[in-house]
C-alpha cells in the first residue's frame, strides 16, 4: 500500500484518479474545498470491496493562508510520514478572455489558485516525497501551448507550473525525486461543460482513458491505454 496526495480530488480527473488509485489498494489523502463532494466520493468508495483507505482534507486553495499550509503539512507529516505521490490536479478556468479584457480580480484569483498554492503544496509535500522517493505530477494543459489566445492567467499559471517543476526536478535529480508533466488535451468534465455547452462530451476523451494513460505511463498501472497525454519526465 502507497499513499498518494491528490488535489482537486472531489470531481472531474481527480476523482477518477482517485478512484483508480483506491481499486488498487493504496491510501488516498483527498484535498478538495467542496467537502459535500468529498463525502459522497468517500461514501461511494467505501461502499466497493476495496482495500484501499482513505483521508479527507478540506481546503480552499484561494483562501489558504500561511498558517493553514503549515498545519496542512504538520498533519500530512505526523498522520502519513512518507508520500509516495502527489498530483497536482485542481485547478480553475474561467471565460476565455483576451488579455486587454482580463478582471484584475480574477487574474490574481487564478495565479494564486493555480501557481502559488501548488508552490505551497511543493514545500509542504516535498520532504515526505524525497524520503519515499516518490512522484511529483503537475497536470497541465495542451491548448495552452498549442493555441495560447485567450488563455489569459490560466494559461500563463499552467506554464509557470512547468517551470516549477522543471526547477524542482534539476534541483533534486540525484534524491530520485520524480517529476512528471501531463500535459493533456480537451477532455470531457463538468467544468468544460459549462464553457462550452454545445460541445458534444462524448466527442472528446473520457477523465477514466486520461487517468489510466498518466498512471500507466507512471508505471503504476499495466493496461491498455490511449495516447492523449504527452509526458514531460524531468529531467
Amino acid at each position: 500500500m502507497k499513499t498518494y496526495l491528490i488535489t482537486g480530488a472531489a470531481q472531474g480527473l481527480g476523482r477518477t484518479l482517485t478512484e483508480q488509485l483506491y481499486a488498487l489498494g493504496h491510501q488516498m489523502i483527498l484535498l478538495d474545498k467542496d467537502l459535500q463532494r468529498l463525502n459522497a466520493l468517500s461514501d461511494q468508495l467505501q461502499q466497493q470491496e476495496f482495500t484501499g483507505r482513505l483521508a479527507l482534507y478540506p481546503l480552499d486553495l484561494l483562501g489558504a493562508d500561511l498558517q493553514n499550509w503549515e498545519e496542512f503539512g504538520q498533519v500530512i507529516e505526523t498522520e502519513f510520514g512518507k508520500l509516495d505521490g502527489v498530483f497536482l490536479n485542481a485547478a480553475i478556468l474561467p471565460a476565455f478572455t483576451p488579455i486587454e479584457h482580463f478582471d484584475t480580480k480574477q487574474w490574481y484569483e487564478v495565479m494564486h489558485t493555480n501557481l502559488n498554492a501548488n508552490f505551497q503544496l511543493i514545500q509542504q509535500t516535498l520532504p515526505l516525497l524525497l524520503k519515499a522517493k516518490g512522484d511529483l505530477v503537475a497536470i497541465s494543459d495542451k491548448d495552452c501551448f498549442d493555441k495560447p489566445a485567450f488563455y489569459g492567467a490560466y494559461g500563463v499559471a499552467k506554464a509557470g507550473l512547468e517551470q516549477l517543476i522543471k526547477s524542482l526536478a534539476n534541483e533534486h535529480c540525484e534524491k530520485c525525486l520524480h517529476c512528471y508533466i501531463a500535459r493533456t488535451p480537451a477532455f470531457a468534465t463538468e467544468a468544460r461543460g459549462r464553457l462550452f455547452p454545445g460541445e458534444n462530451p462524448m466527442q472528446l476523451p473520457q477523465t477514466s482513458e486520461i487517468a489510466v494513460e498518466l498512471l500507466t505511463k507512471m508505471g503504476i498501472m499495466d493496461k491498455p491505454s490511449t495516447d492523449f497525454i504527452e509526458i514531460i519526465s524531468t529531467p
